[in-house]
């Protein structure tokens, strides 16, 4: 926000407008992307989880589920 010159709530507004989820919802939809061709190409759960910047597996898989709807490593499972 700062670095837009907008208050915090002005970008969240406005950010919300353009993109239609929140500042946060898109991040996480993001690293879960990257998470996801991470797993695809060989990593496993924790590696994956680290390279996106969760130190919480838990909180990792719960993301994870919460954008595609399954586990990672049963994402993993479904690829074999």
């Amino acid at each position: 926000a700062a670095l837009s010159g907008r208050s915090l709530s002005t970008f969240n507004r406005e950010f919300k407008q353009h993109f239609n989820k929140t500042p946060k919802k898109w991040l996480i939809e993001k690293k879960m992307a990257k998470a996801k061709k991470l797993l695809t190409a060989g990593l496993n759960v924790t590696e994956s989880a680290f390279e996106v910047g969760y130190s919480n597996i838990s909180n990792f898989i719960k993301a994870y589920k919460s954008v595609y709807k399954q586990t990672p490593k049963d994402m993993q499972k479904n690829l074999k």
